[in-house]
């Protein structure tokens, strides 16, 4: 890999760089494409690389995973288990590495059309995978450590979040998480590196929100996400945003994105941010479809 976005050895935990050494041993024997993504990726990207602190920190490790079918995710797994670090569980995307739980979240030929995948046996357990290969093509590459090498690809904030919106929805009600870590990088989008962007190429922004940082990165990290989406991802989380701040009777993301972070007397604000958050998902994909519309 090359085009290193952060140099970050030295800085994370020695056991987390352990698992990940061998998930990179593994995949890189069988020819496979993998970043680390979830609640892990977030905690790297604002925390190690922004100086972010999340709200909670986690022992969870998700790895998205491109494979061809589900042949070769059993030998990936198969691979995982030999490397006498990983250890299967009853679910056959989850194994236990020391103090990590490790999700294999695999994508590509494996999926059915929108992205949508189902675990053999049964087929009876169903996951969305709309919105990886985005996230994936737009992803950072970061070096955690020197000696030896490890560059691991992790979504940009951006790419995180279109993976948030669909994984709430898809799995709703059972990811209130997902919604909280959505809320809490729409909050810090601005001061995520984005504040001389604010002032200098998309001041029409700031100037429209009343120079109020929170609400502009907000409503950038919405055109920034649709520049990010490919058509299929971007109607359907165009959709799912738009859905979730019509009015109606219960605002299901609003309240798990207010339940999580314990902000139970803000609705009234947590709503108009997710109203930011789609009128600049909606601008970026209007000008995505018709480069030559105006805001």
């Amino acid at each position: 890999m090359t085009n290193i976005s952060y140099n970050l050895s030295g800085k994370l935990d020695s056991s987390l760089m352990e698992v990940l050494q061998r998930v990179n041993q593994v995949t890189t024997t069988l020819g496979l494409r993998f970043f680390v993504v979830g609640a892990m990726a977030r905690d790297i990207v604002l925390e190690y690389c922004r100086a972010i602190r999340p709200a909670r920190g986690t022992r969870d490790l998700d790895i998205g995973v491109e494979v061809a079918g589900w042949e070769e995710f059993q030998r990936l797994s198969d691979g995982l288990v030999a490397t006498g670090k990983f250890t299967a569980t009853r679910e056959p995307q989850t194994f236990r590495a020391g103090l990590f739980r490790v999700d294999i979240v695999p994508s590509g030929g494996v999926a059915e059309s929108g992205g949508r995948i189902s675990w053999p046996p049964g087929h009876e357990v169903f996951m969305s995978t709309m919105g990886f290969e985005e996230a994936y093509e737009s992803a950072m590459i970061l070096r955690l450590n020197d000696q030896p090498v490890l560059d691991v690809k992790v979504p940009t904030i951006p790419g995180l979040s279109l993976m948030k919106v669909i994984s709430w929805h898809d799995r709703y009600p059972e990811r209130p998480k997902d919604a909280e870590d959505l809320l809490f990088l729409m909050d810090h989008y601005a001061e995520a590196g984005n504040e001389e962007r604010l002032f200098e190429n998309e001041n029409e922004i700031l100037q429209a929100e009343g120079f109020d940082l929170v609400m502009a990165g907000i409503r950038l990290l919405g055109r920034d996400m649709a520049a990010t989406a490919n058509d299929a991802t971007g109607g359907a989380v165009a959709s799912i945003l738009n859905n979730e701040i019509e009015e109606q009777h219960q605002y299901k993301l609003v309240q798990d994105m207010i339940m999580g972070a314990r902000i139970f007397d803000e609705f009234n604000e947590t709503l108009e941010k997710l109203k930011k958050l789609a009128a600049g998902f909606n601008e970026g994909f209007d000008r995505k479809r018709d480069p030559h519309s105006r805001d």
